[in-house]
């Protein structure tokens, strides 16, 4: 603890003193940049080494990223997931250009102007090449524990231009322990996939995905007590690619999230399926933990319990079929706040002022 202090203690006083130039910060443009400036080349990646060569089959971390840079083709930059041979893993619905690590390299050493993103401060395949970067934090539980100190070193040494989180929590934590300003960048689903039809959902249909070992036990118990208060509901696994999953997803009629959280500490720090069962049109139930406040109105959107205890979803799902056309008027405003608050193109005034992007 002692010396986890000592790294945050130097990120707070070394930063601002060890900040470097480099072509890849927005400048003062001239006269004639001034008139037409030019578009910054983007980069994107948490490849890793071997193990993890920056593309990974159901990594909603690589979803995330993939679809950043999908958000900046869309609005005519030049940008790019990387990954150590340039492969993907090949399990997204759409899969953003992807560079290998050495195209990578010679694209950015003849780049005028450009960007590196990451969310993996392990990243050191990628990051090793990059003289500073934009830190997009998506777990926290990861940040404030074994990858501190890299973390704390990057800081303190300059090379991270801007960090945002995911979510407030993951933003105000990068504010208090750096004491440095910080932005936040919210999940990306895309709305050109992930959008309702209501001719395939089953009405008492219930979707979940596996989250480990307490998920049978979870669901016996939901099941049970929902069947017992007079409720026959049909309890479906969700699990594919995610062309699959979002046929599957447009099936149901509510969606349990139960994921416990990665920590005991900042639990899941922001997970995207219940953002997406919103966007189809599926009503999110999910436990209390940091992110899914962010996008669900109490009872109005969604249901988000006070306790991670099964007993609760089923208490849940009782409440939203026991009412006449409550499921169905939830349903609608899941996917009007999604379209009006959530999409995408929503985001991107986010996505430009964490990457000093211009306006135009």
């Amino acid at each position: 603890m002692v010396a986890t202090r000592r790294l945050a203690d130097a990120a707070r006083t070394d930063v601002s003193s060890l900040r470097p130039k480099n072509s890849s910060l927005p400048s003062k443009p001239d006269s004639v940049a001034a008139v037409a400036p030019r578009k910054p080349e983007i980069f994107v990646s948490y490849a890793t080494d071997e193990s993890l060569k920056g593309s990974h089959r159901y990594c909603g971390g690589e979803k995330l990223l993939n679809n950043l840079v999908l958000l900046l083709r869309r609005h005519g930059y030049e940008a790019w997931m990387v990954s150590l041979d340039g492969k993907n893993s090949g399990w997204l619905a759409e899969h953003a250009p992807f560079l290998s690590l050495a195209e990578f390299r010679e694209r950015k050493a003849a780049a005028v102007d450009f960007r590196c993103v990451s969310s993996w401060i392990k990243a050191r395949a990628f990051l090793d090449h990059c003289e500073r970067f934009y830190f997009w934090d998506q777990e926290l539980g990861a940040s404030s524990r074994s990858h501190f100190p890299d973390l704390a070193r990057f800081v303190a040494r300059g090379k991270i231009i801007r960090a945002a989180g995911v979510n407030r929590v993951v933003q105000a934590w990068h504010r208090a322990v750096f004491e440095q300003e910080s932005a936040v960048l919210r999940q990306l689903v895309d709305e050109k996939y992930w959008q309702p039809e209501e001719g395939r959902r089953i009405r008492h249909r219930i979707g979940y995905f596996d989250e480990g070992p307490h998920t049978g036990e979870f669901i016996r118990t939901i099941r049970e007590q929902t069947a017992a208060r007079g409720h026959q509901l049909e309890f479906v696994e969700l699990r594919g690619d995610e062309s699959v999953i979002i046929e599957q997803m447009q099936q149901c009629a509510v969606f349990l999230a139960l994921n416990v959280g990665k920590s005991p500490l900042w639990g899941e720090g922001g997970p995207m399926s219940p953002q997406e069962a919103m966007a189809c049109g599926t009503v999110p139930v999910v436990f209390d933990m940091n992110g899914p406040w962010e996008i669900i109105q109490q009872n109005y959107n969604g249901v988000v319990t006070t306790e991670i205890k099964p007993e609760l979803m089923a208490d849940a799902l009782v409440g939203i079929y026991g009412v006449p056309g409550r499921l169905e008027e939830m349903s609608r405003r899941g996917v009007e706040m999604t379209r009006a608050s959530h999409t995408m193109e929503a985001r991107w005034p986010d996505v430009r002022r964490f990457l000093d992007l211009p306006e135009s």
